[in-house]
């Protein structure tokens, strides 16, 4: 019999569910994401999305419990089921959290980087404008981890200001390409991620920013014959650049938003740093203006990405030539020697056609309309363009239409 995960989501319930004198206090929330997304072409593919209409890709459901145990201490875990991941329910938060007073409180266990503005409530397409937040922006790797999170809450002024700390780890599964393709999946590891972002508001003003750094080190099986070929030929300060073992990498954001009357202006900046790790570093941006009808909200987003990697192969020569040894049989001597330099070649060539298809240079354009039909659940609808200078130089349309709602 086929299994049904979805059953297994709710199946876990329970088990959330201390047999305590606490259990009284277990507060139930929810929310839900039912999307669909078709390109305007056969041969566009964007987002996950292709011409065949698909309504599993930005689909999810989700349940978030909560206890107040008394005298400052909480816990929280939430569940979500992605239709991505055939709805196979994974605890996306599960903490401990201390409240100190009024300014402090702890958090411990697994939760989200607050890498953006919008962080927090990232999967709760109900909470903002978009379908799914900018991609070109919201596309780091991870967006949560397990470890420690301090929060200080304060007056600053006329503004209220929110730092946030963070340290931990992460260790998820990764999907390099294709998510439907086992070999893609690759387990990687974020050590001694330390961090902090800081927000401030004022009426309708909001002001933040970050900055993260961790040590990275994630498996690339594609380019494991390219990291051993240029060690064996001696080249190996290129071939540890090529590779991501426990290198540091950086991450920082800039982001506001004015919500003024019906209008609202949001932009965010990005820049990440993944110089020596065979990644290319990338600056996003997107700047998002919308205007409100009553229960109707119309927005426009406009964003861009730029990723480029360090030439790797700038003071390597494109080609050798191996000396013929006399051993007593020219043949052999001569294919051992052309063995050799054909198969540098085929790394050098190798190396540099990875380095030339992992710059990009992205732009699109969002249009969309989010209707409030209900207190609990919107209706969305979007058109992206989407173009793609760089290597792949490719371009799509993709149309999207969601239903949205918190329970």
């Amino acid at each position: 019999m086929k299994h049904n995960k979805l059953t297994s989501l709710f199946a876990t319930i329970p088990l959330l569910i201390a047999t305590s004198s606490y259990a009284a206090d277990i507060n139930f929330s929810g929310f839900a994401n039912i999307a669909a997304g078709i390109t305007t072409s056969s041969d566009e593919t964007f987002d996950g999305y292709t011409s065949d209409i698909d309504f599993n890709e930005g689909s999810l459901f989700a349940l978030q419990v909560s206890s107040d145990l008394g005298d400052g201490l909480g816990v929280t875990a939430q569940i979500i089921a992605r239709g991505e991941d055939d709805f196979d329910p994974k605890f996306e938060w599960a903490y401990v959290s201390y409240e100190f007073n009024d300014n402090w409180k702890v958090l411990a266990g697994r939760q989200r980087a607050p890498f953006f503005m919008y962080s927090d409530f990232l999967d709760v397409s109900y909470a903002y404008n978009w379908i799914t937040p900018p991609q070109g922006v919201y596309d780091l790797a991870f967006d949560s981890f397990d470890g420690l999170g301090v929060i200080y809450t304060s007056q600053l002024g006329e503004f209220d200001s929110t730092l946030h700390f963070s340290a931990g780890r992460n260790r998820d599964d990764f999907n390099l390409a294709d998510p439907s393709e086992a070999e893609n999946i690759v387990q990687p590891d974020f050590n001694k991620l330390v961090g902090v972002a800081w927000t401030l508001n004022r009426d309708w003003l909001t002001l933040r920013s970050a900055f993260f750094q961790t040590d990275m080190t994630l498996p690339v099986p594609a380019l494991s014959g390219l990291v051993a070929g240029l060690d064996g030929f001696g080249f190996s300060q290129r071939s540890d650049n090529l590779e991501a073992n426990e290198d540091k990498v950086t991450f920082a954001e800039l982001g506001f938003q004015v919500d003024y009357n019906d209008f609202i202006v949001i932009g965010e900046f990005t820049t990440l740093d993944l110089s020596d790790t065979g990644f290319a570093d990338s600056d996003a941006f997107y700047l998002s203006v919308a205007k409100r009808f009553d229960n109707i909200t119309v927005h426009v987003t406009y964003g861009e990405k730029d990723s480029d990697i360090d030439n790797l192969l700038s003071d390597l020569p494109s080609t050798i030539s191996t000396p013929i040894v006399n051993t007593g049989d020219p043949t052999a001597d001569f294919i051992t020697a052309a063995t050799t330099d054909a198969t540098y070649a085929a790394i050098y060539n190798g190396t540099a056609g990875y380095l030339a298809s992992v710059e990009e240079e992205q732009s699109y354009i969002t249009v969309g309309a989010k209707w409030d039909f209900h207190d609990a659940a919107s209706l969305k609808f979007e058109v992206t363009k989407f173009e793609d200078d760089g290597a792949d130089n490719t371009e799509a349309t993709l149309l999207n239409i969601a239903l949205v709602t918190v329970f």
